[in-house]
């Protein structure tokens, strides 16, 4: 781990009891445990800008499938809609 900084956040008790009670089983102090939670909700939410993105990329280049033939190969893999 490299340079750290310290960070403050309030939060509810409950979730502090939970924190403390994962940290306890895994034998980690809650600042670990909090952020491998922090580096795990970033990445997921850089994952998800990024492919946002890169949908938008791909409308704007004429890229898109029709609704319809969206449906129609949803139908051919898993059955009809009820």
């Amino acid at each position: 781990m490299g340079k750290t900084v310290r960070v403050n956040a309030e939060i509810s008790e409950d979730l502090n009891a939970s924190l403390q009670r994962l940290a306890d089983e895994h034998g980690w102090s809650k600042d670990v445990l909090i952020e491998q939670a922090l580096q795990a909700f970033v990445r997921t939410e850089e994952q998800f800008a990024a492919a946002v993105q890169d949908g938008i990329t791909a409308w704007r280049a004429g890229e898109t499938v029709e609704h319809s033939d969206v449906i129609a190969d949803f139908e051919r893999r898993y059955g009809q809609a009820r």
